[in-house]
Formats: C-alpha cells, structure tokens, sequence
C-alpha cells in the first residue's frame, strides 16, 4: 500500500512537472510589435485546425527533400474562431516559413502556393514550445488575452497566425492590425 502511494505520488509529480515545462505556469503578454517580411510555402485547408500540424509536416519535407531548402519554421493562419464555425468548415492556410537567407531562391511550388507578409506593426505574444501540450495551453492561455488586448485597444479580432520557431523554441502568435 505504501509503495503504490508513493509511486502514485511519483507520477503526479513527474506529470505536474512536464506540464509546468510545457508553459503551465508561464504568463504570455500581448503587445505590438513589428514582425516581417515572411515569406511563406502554404497549403489552403479546410477542416479541423488540429489537422494542419500534418500539412506543416507535408510541405518541410517536400521543401527539404525536392527543393533542397531547410526551413526551421513552421506557421498556421486561422481565420475562423472554431467556437463559431463547425469543425468542417474552419479555413485555415498552413505551412512554412521561408528563412531570410533563401528568400530569393526560385522554388518549385509543385502543389503548394506563396505568400508574402510585409514588414508591419503586429499584435504580438510568444509562449513557449516544448511539445504539443505547448500548443494546447498556448491556445488556452494566449487567445483570451488576444481577444482583451483587441477589446481594450478598439480594435478587430482577426485571423490569427501561429509560428512556430523551431530553433527558439517558441510559439508566436500575430494578429495583424486594422
């Protein structure tokens, strides 16, 4: 009995633990800051918004192996909010971040599309990415602050994008301003 308390104590504590390095505990602050120019290898979506991780996935290896061009970032563009949309039916773009240095490399876009985000004043918070648990609780923790900021400042709730800094181990996510 006392070492199946103990080992129960155990795995709540090593569970507690993951989550709190996941950004449990981290507080995210919205500000405005100016973000660009992104340069992005997309694909359109529509569905479930869980489902875009996989075309990120899609589009890196395509980049990396058939154009033989790395990108280290990983970004998603929500335009519905899916407490109002039905999950069929939310639109999305996902994909990659062209890096700086390979922006004027001519890419084969095979099955997938460009676009450009101009250098400009961003709505703007970061959160941590450890896991997928990361993602959860970024969305938890940072798009009700997004909605406040917006309120407080007058301004529109918008798409938001989604990047994932890979390197920096980081979630931003960006609203672009009216």
């Amino acid at each position: 009995m006392k070492i199946a308390l103990i080992i129960i104590v155990i795995l709540i504590l090593g569970v507690l633990a993951f989550l709190v390095n996941c950004g449990l505990f981290f507080k995210p602050k919205v500000t405005t800051k100016k973000t660009g120019p992104l340069k992005i290898v997309y694909k359109d979506h529509v569905g479930p918004y869980q489902e875009t991780g996989k075309i990120q996935d899609e589009i890196y290896h395509y980049l990396l192996n058939d154009q033989n061009l790395e990108t280290y970032k990983g970004i998603g563009i929500y335009y519905d909010n899916p407490k109002k949309v039905a999950q069929d039916q939310l639109r999305s773009k996902a994909g990659c971040v062209i890096e700086h240095k390979d922006v004027d490399k001519k890419i084969d876009l095979g099955n997938y599309k460009e676009m450009a985000i101009d250098k400009q004043d961003m709505i703007y918070a970061e959160f941590p990415f450890k896991s997928k648990v990361s993602i959860m609780l970024g969305i938890m923790k940072v798009y009700p602050l997004l909605q406040k900021y917006c309120e407080e400042n007058g301004l529109m709730f918008r798409e938001s994008i989604e990047l994932y800094d890979i390197p920096n181990k980081k979630i931003i996510y960006l609203m672009l301003k009216d």
